[in-house]
């Protein structure tokens, strides 16, 4: 049953950084981060309107500035990173193409008034799995077991093509304020308890888990039911 409240925003989904404007584009902006004698590379998805996808990126760009030299290997990375970024940021524009198809790789319709709460729960639930950039076979599993435990005929399959396919998932606190004022109140409750079912799936919920719930509680309007956990 589709879980959803109407929404008379041009577009449909609201960009979930401003919650003024439509989505309207899509930006991938790599990253990298120098620890000494390590360091940590990856890219971040974003999705919504031109100015603040625009802002998100040209973000990263200022973030590797900043963050992105302690290490010998992002000494040379880093310098085209940020240029990439800079440039990549200037250039964002209107791109219905992509924002459809990235809304297609994550499940989600292009009407937000067909909405189905399961499709948010497995989009979110990659989301969530994909926030360290790689998916893990143990949070795979619990994701699958939480699903046949709080939906009727949860699709495994959907949530297995969204982390094959989809390169790069916007981030899950992102994508709970894009479906804020889509999903009614059972549906967001019933979708967080999905998300709180993952948390716990191993016998214990870490602080960084218990954080990106609370962030994801936050996003959605309503309370983290893994608060207490």
């Amino acid at each position: 049953m589709n879980q959803t409240k109407q929404t008379d925003r041009p577009g449909g989904y609201p960009c979930p950084y401003c919650n003024q404007r439509s989505l309207e584009t899509v930006a991938t902006a790599p990253y990298v981060r120098g620890f000494l004698i390590m360091m940590l590379i990856g890219s971040k998805s974003f999705i919504g309107c031109v100015p603040c996808v625009r802002s998100r990126v040209l973000g990263e760009a200022g973030w590797s500035m900043l963050l992105g030299w302690f290490s010998p290997k992002s000494l040379i990375i880093n310098p085209f990173l940020i240029l990439y970024n800079f440039f990549r940021g200037l250039m964002v524009g209107q791109n219905p193409t992509a924002v459809a198809k990235k809304l297609r790789e994550l499940g989600l319709p292009d009407k937000p008034n067909f909405v189905n709460m399961e499709v948010v729960g497995v989009a979110l639930a990659a989301a969530m799995i994909m926030a360290d950039g790689e998916a893990d076979p143990a949070e795979l599993a619990a994701a699958e077991k939480a699903g046949d435990e709080v939906f009727e005929g949860f699709d495994e399959a959907a949530l297995r093509l969204i982390l094959q396919n989809s390169k790069d998932i916007p981030a899950a606190e992102d994508l709970a304020r894009m479906l804020r004022d889509v999903l009614d109140n059972d549906g967001k409750t019933k979708v967080m308890v999905f998300l709180s079912e993952i948390a716990i799936a191993d016998g214990n919920v870490s602080p960084e888990e218990r954080a990106l719930l609370e962030r994801i509680a936050s996003a959605l309007g309503v309370e983290n039911s893994a608060s207490a956990a």
